[in-house]
């Protein structure tokens, strides 16, 4: 996702904030709630997923890309799942928890199963390595 600045007058920051809070949003996410409604991106919330059935398609996503990709490979769930990707449009919740929560998951498959090939990427100190998304790093083994 790209970063846009926005610089709205002091009124209606003070809406965005308050309704943010409200609905348990980030303002940066409630702003993108709000333009894809607007542009008839949003999907409407009656088609929207719960988390298990979220976690169960991300799962079989990256189950995929492992098997698309040779040992060596280094992603993270941003790059190996769409679904992932585009946590925010279809799920309710705040996409940072959801997030949270599907890596969670993910990572306690790691080593097992289907899995057993993929390990986490750590710094020198042992720390798990982030992307350029800032996401944990994964490699394929």
């Amino acid at each position: 996702m790209e970063r846009i600045q926005l610089y709205p007058p002091e009124n209606l920051k003070n809406v965005i904030q308050k309704d943010a809070e409200v609905k348990g949003l980030s303002i940066s996410q409630l702003t993108v709630d709000i333009l894809m409604q607007h542009y008839g991106l949003a999907v409407p919330t009656e088609n929207k997923k719960a988390l298990p059935e979220i976690i169960d398609e991300v799962i079989e996503e990256v189950k995929v890309f492992i098997k698309e990709n040779p040992a060596g490979t280094t992603f993270d769930l941003l790059t190996a799942s769409e679904t992932f990707k585009n946590i925010h449009m279809v799920s309710d919740g705040k996409p940072s928890t959801n997030r949270a929560t599907v890596g969670k998951v993910f990572v306690s498959k790691l080593g097992k199963n289907e899995f057993k090939n993929v390990a986490i990427v750590r710094t020198q100190s042992g720390a798990a390595k982030k992307s350029v998304n800032r996401a944990t790093l994964y490699e394929i083994l």
